[in-house]
């Protein structure tokens, strides 16, 4: 069983150890998000990762909000979310989505963390009107997708939604997740609590609001990632990812002790727990890889340059 496929440490250009990162990869991790670096660094890392690597492909994340210069620094940059927003811009939100995906995919990225799909008055917010959020995230959702790249649509159950009762989120927070699963390649939880579904969970380890809402009431079949457990608000991460996996999560996202997850993992299958979990997490992993293929993959400088230009004329 390929137990530690299913966690995604992080990497930090400049801070992070070069050869433990090697020996994740070897202990056969699913892959890496990425942080900090430039293109050319990002992709010789990605290059390494690879050839280090027991699998015949790994999945690389760039675990941003909005644009990729959060995780790439060189990469130029794209109009913010509130803009695309802001100007209704159904075509913008399309061509943001597929020169991210060119741009990662150039690069060795394969699995853009995007969009956000919460209400909101800012950044990394397209709008406060659930069907523009529907309609821009949906068009940012096909650009990634035509470009090459998996997605994921976060901050189920929508942070706007944090003081709301269920039936109001059901009119407003919901309505983007609901157009988007189908399309979804995962969705990633909030770290937030919501007290009137469960206020005594974050939602990112909620019974309730993984399986009881998402899985069962709204009927999502796919793949749930945890939120960045190095930003999470939690003090054990084996003890975390762990409650996770049993609430439904299928990939545990950038730990900050990634050995201590894997091996409590290991230890809770060893007693016979999260076997089929597991199984059922590691087919969707092949399932997603099956699809990185299905676009053609540009010179990092023919994708930068396409980004730098494709809002200026």
């Amino acid at each position: 069983m390929k137990i530690a496929r299913i966690v995604f440490p992080g990497f930090w250009f400049g801070q992070s150890d070069l050869a433990e990162a090697v020996a994740l990869a070897r202990r056969g991790v699913g892959g890496f998000c990425v942080y900090g670096g430039t293109a050319q660094q990002t992709a010789a890392f990605v290059q390494q990762m690879r050839e280090a690597s027991p699998y015949n492909h790994l999945l690389i994340c760039a675990d941003i909000d909005e644009d990729l210069r959060e995780v790439v620094t060189d990469a130029p940059a794209l109009p913010s979310n509130a803009q695309l927003g802001a100007d209704a811009s159904a075509e913008g939100a399309y061509k943001k989505g597929n020169m991210l995906a060119c741009m990662a995919r150039s690069i060795g990225i394969d699995w853009v963390l995007a969009p956000v799909a919460d209400l909101g008055y800012s950044s990394p917010a397209f709008s406060v009107s659930a069907p523009c959020v529907t309609r821009l995230a949906g068009d940012f959702v096909a650009g990634l997708s035509n470009g090459g790249a998996l997605n994921c649509v976060k901050y189920f159950p929508g942070v706007s939604g944090i003081l709301k009762t269920l039936a109001q989120m059901e009119d407003a927070e919901f309505m983007p997740y609901k157009s988007l699963f189908r399309r979804a390649d995962a969705i990633m939880p909030s770290d937030m609590t919501f007290p009137n579904i469960d206020g005594d969970t974050q939602a990112m380890m909620s019974d309730k609001i993984l399986r009881g809402l998402l899985k069962k009431r709204l009927n999502y079949k796919g793949c749930i990632v945890s939120f960045p457990l190095w930003k999470a608000r939690v003090r054990y991460e084996g003890a975390a990812a762990l409650k996770m996996l049993h609430c439904g999560v299928e990939n545990i996202l950038a730990p900050k002790d990634p050995h201590t997850v894997l091996d409590a993992i290991e230890r809770e299958v060893n007693k016979g727990f999260l076997m089929d979990e597991i199984i059922h997490a590691v087919s969707n992993h092949e399932m997603a890889i099956s699809k990185l293929f299905s676009a053609p993959v540009l010179s990092m400088k023919e994708a930068f340059l396409q980004a730098e230009t494709c809002f200026n004329k």
